[in-house]
């Protein structure tokens, strides 16, 4: 049993070749992912700061914002949906 171990450690399953370039396709994947991730994030930034100037500028906002689970569950308590949403409460 311990030849078995000492062989499966010192002869690699993968060849180094091969796993050099696995190592690079995933550093590789993972710049992407970030890439799109930082540009996914100024974009929201972008969409922030243009609704901050708007506020500002006294247009008002046409989007109408839905009621939490909370304010839900605080206006209607005794109803079929407070008792089912209770586990929601903090």
């Amino acid at each position: 049993m311990f030849l078995s171990v000492l062989v499966d450690w010192m002869i690699p399953d993968i060849p180094k070749d091969i796993s050099e370039q696995i190592k690079r396709e995933k550093s590789v994947l993972v710049d992407f992912f970030l890439k799109e991730e930082h540009e996914k994030l100024k974009l929201i930034e972008s969409f922030i700061t243009r609704d901050k100037r708007k506020h500002q500028s006294g247009t008002k906002d046409q989007r109408i914002r839905a009621a939490s689970f909370s304010q839900f569950n605080q206006s209607q308590k005794g109803s079929i949906a407070s008792f089912s949403s209770q586990h929601t409460e903090v």
